[in-house]
């Protein structure tokens, strides 16, 4: 892969848009794969891979792109106003019910907590730890960022109110005279 080095190539340090920058991963995804796939297909190792990539240039609002790994990518707009990538059987549920384009961050970072949560709890191969990054928009800086283990405190918290108002909920359904 030909490096990115020079003022005047085009880099994630002087791309005028996140489209841009979305473009660029693109293209580099699909040169990594030119170069390297044949190679990594014979020791055994899958070459593909996907990135959320989200960010801010000054100038522009913030944006968020799904980019996969054949260098392709789509846009979070608001009918679809976050991605998810790995396992997203148990979580995106949560998600899906819960976050509106115009959720607040704090909602939205404790749902993708507790989409987590119902991950570990149901999948054996997901576990801590969670890299965890908030980004409040027009502040262009990282406002947290956390990497939580399984025994982090607002974990425990998430974990047993989660649990414990699932109960509630389901005690509360009536039970249907079948």
């Amino acid at each position: 892969m030909r490096a990115r080095k020079d003022a005047q190539s085009p880099s994630l340090w002087n791309v005028s848009s996140m489209y841009e920058a979305a473009r660029l991963l693109g293209d580099a995804m699909r040169e990594v794969r030119e170069h390297g796939e044949k190679y990594l297909r014979e020791q055994n190792i899958d070459p593909t891979a996907s990135f959320i990539l989200g960010g801010q240039i000054a100038g522009e609002a913030p944006r968020l792109f799904l980019v996969y790994s054949e260098g392709n990518f789509i846009e979070a707009l608001s009918d679809t106003p976050y991605f998810q990538i790995g396992e997203i059987k148990y979580g995106k549920p949560i998600i899906d019910r819960m976050i509106e384009h115009d959720s607040p961050l704090a909602d939205g970072v404790k749902c993708a907590l507790i989409s987590f949560d119902a991950t570990i709890r149901s999948n054996l191969s997901v576990g801590a730890p969670i890299d965890l990054l908030v980004y409040r928009a027009g502040s262009l800086r990282v406002e947290t960022k956390e990497r939580l283990f399984e025994d982090d405190a607002y974990m425990k918290a998430i974990h047993q109110a989660w649990d414990k108002g699932l109960h509630r909920l389901f005690e509360e359904i009536p039970v249907h005279d079948w």
